[in-house]
């Protein structure tokens, strides 16, 4: 009888010794599918992100494009080509008496030749330094 409950005591002994390789074997498969999981996870996040960075992009440029292709309307209608014409080309219609004054742009419809970037007077060069030194200097010696 010893010998049938050795039997049986090295069998469930060497099921036993089974149990360690079966859950290492397990955690290991356990670690693997889960590194694949939050690998493609990652992935599918960068990916989603990427697609909405995207969009953005393509929003914009639609919305680029709309405003040139009203710019483009703009610039074929026939009164900036008359605009056009007039300004760049010095055409005139029949009968249309045109003066023409030198040093004036034709954007400008103001008259304000300073905001058009044309000024009576020369520009000063000189530093600031340089400016206070001839206010506080050169007036003292005029007097």
């Amino acid at each position: 009888m010893s010998a049938v409950l050795r039997g049986r005591n090295d069998s469930k002994a060497k099921s036993f010794a089974r149990w360690p390789v079966f859950i290492i074997a397990n955690a290991a498969l356990l670690l693997v599918i889960g590194a694949s999981t939050v690998r493609e996870t990652y992935r599918g996040w960068t990916v989603d992100r990427e697609i909405q960075a995207l969009g953005a992009k393509a929003e914009s440029l639609e919305s680029r494009r709309s405003e040139l292709e009203t710019l483009a309307q703009e610039l074929v209608s026939p009164e900036r080509v008359e605009h056009e014409a007039r300004a760049r080309l010095g055409m005139k219609k029949p009968e249309e008496r045109v003066i023409v004054l030198e040093g004036y742009s034709a954007d400008v419809s103001s008259g304000n030749l300073a905001s058009a970037g044309y000024s009576d007077r020369k520009e000063d060069l000189r530093s600031n330094p340089e400016k206070w030194k001839e206010y506080f200097f050169k007036e003292r010696a005029n007097n």
